[in-house]
């Protein structure tokens, strides 16, 4: 291949899409395991929060949107789990699985475009 064409296939990559579907993917893969963390039956490891009924877990979501990705819950008790009320200790299920899995997911993202450039080339 003539550096020309390597020039002419580069500039029409499209790398933000390349980007953000990677990024979309890893926030889904982070989202899931925060859902796994939150499967531990009653009575078992208290670390993150026991699932009773599987309402906090089915409402963890995941969302990528420009270069940011979000992974949250919609469901009140998120919060009262993640940071503690006056009368129960805080539970983290959010931040730390984030923080497990954050190389990971900036590595899936790099792997993601650096494919797409070796690709056009």
């Amino acid at each position: 291949m003539r550096i020309g064409e390597i020039a002419r296939n580069l500039s029409r990559l499209e790398l933000a899409g390349v980007r953000a579907a990677a990024l979309a993917g890893a926030a889904e893969t982070i989202a899931n395991a925060v859902r796994e963390a939150l499967s531990r039956p009653p009575g078992s490891e208290h670390e993150y929060p026991w699932r009773e009924t599987g309402v906090l877990a089915d409402s963890i979501e995941a969302t990528a949107e420009g270069d940011a990705a979000f992974v949250g819950s919609t469901d009140a008790a998120a919060s009262y789990q993640e940071y503690g009320t006056a009368t129960t200790p805080p539970r983290p299920f959010l931040a730390p699985v984030a923080a497990d899995h954050a190389q990971a997911a900036a590595e899936t993202i790099a792997a993601a475009v650096a494919d797409a450039i070796r690709n056009a080339v």
